[in-house]
């Protein structure tokens, strides 16, 4: 897949000026010209970017990234680092667009909340999506418990949110051809999908090849794709709270019909207090603990 230079300057948060200079000074990149003069950048391309990114985000120089991408070298960058808990800090200087996004929407003015989105265009999609997008349905969800909202607006925000997150996966085209393939989906029986949704932005924005299956996938469905393609992994969101039972019952029929080598990870808030102790499966409450790729 091709993306221009503003493209990947959005998908990646590195400045299109800066593109360039890395381009020109350490010739770590060398995207193709258009008859048009502009460049086109591939999927590979994006991936040696973020991990310059991650790099960087460790400490190293650009020039020290430059050499430890071209030695073929992952650069370290622990998954509680690369997805730390968002910092307060961080979270006020967002508010504003945040409470300016969430005004608009419960008007049902979509132009406008179009608007305030387009201001954060070439942040990172990550920095949007925990900044954002996130804490938004969180306060959205508090206040229809509240009865501040109505379910109108609770749907208007979700579908708003569900087009943003698709959009940023679309534009990312699921990550590169050659990288780790992640399958992500929901538990039978969960609708709610926008978190396994920015997880799937998330990790392909981090190198992996990802398939979105949507919310709602029966387990053998779910294996029967598996068994088809093996994907390296299968992230499935779970936020309806589970019985042992039931996840158990789950987890065995996925175990007897994927492939052994396919890790099985489940998380979100359902599976607090639940264990597992088959091999190759993982419980997460929160997936920023995910260790992929």
């Amino acid at each position: 897949m091709g993306y221009r230079i503003k493209t990947v300057s959005e998908l990646t948060g590195i400045p299109k000026n800066t593109l360039v200079a890395w381009e020109r000074r350490y010739g770590i990149l060398n995207p193709e010209r258009l008859d048009n003069g502009y460049r086109r950048y591939t999927d590979a391309d994006v991936a040696v970017l973020q991990q310059l990114k991650s790099a960087m985000a460790d400490g190293l120089r650009i020039s020290e990234a430059v050499e430890l991408v071209r030695q073929g070298r992952q650069p370290h960058n622990p998954p509680e680092r690369s997805r730390a808990r968002v910092a307060e800090s961080d979270l006020d200087a967002f508010a504003p667009a945040r409470h300016e996004l969430l005004d608009c929407l419960s008007r049902f003015a979509r132009s406008e909340a179009e608007r305030v989105v387009g201001r954060l265009v070439g942040l990172p999609y990550e920095r949007i999506i925990d900044l954002v997008y996130y804490p938004l349905l969180k306060e959205v969800g508090d206040r229809w418990e509240a009865g501040e909202m109505s379910v109108a607006q609770e749907h208007f925000v979700s579908a708003f949110v569900r087009d943003q997150l698709s959009a940023m996966l679309l534009q990312v085209g699921s990550g590169p051809k050659d990288g780790l393939h992640v399958v992500c989906t929901t538990f039978p029986g969960e609708q709610h999908e926008l978190g396994v949704l920015g997880l799937a932005v998330s990790l392909a924005l981090r190198g992996c090849r990802v398939t979105y299956l949507g919310a709602d996938l029966p387990a053998s469905e779910l294996c029967r794709f598996g068994r088809r393609y093996r994907p390296a992994a299968i992230c499935c969101s779970v936020l309806i709270p589970l019985e042992q039972a039931t996840l158990s019952a789950y987890v065995e029929e996925l175990r007897g019909g994927l492939d052994a080598q396919t890790r099985i990870i489940l998380g979100g808030t359902g599976v607090a207090g639940l264990r597992c102790e088959e091999e190759g499966v993982e419980l997460l409450q929160d997936w920023r603990a995910l260790d992929l790729p």
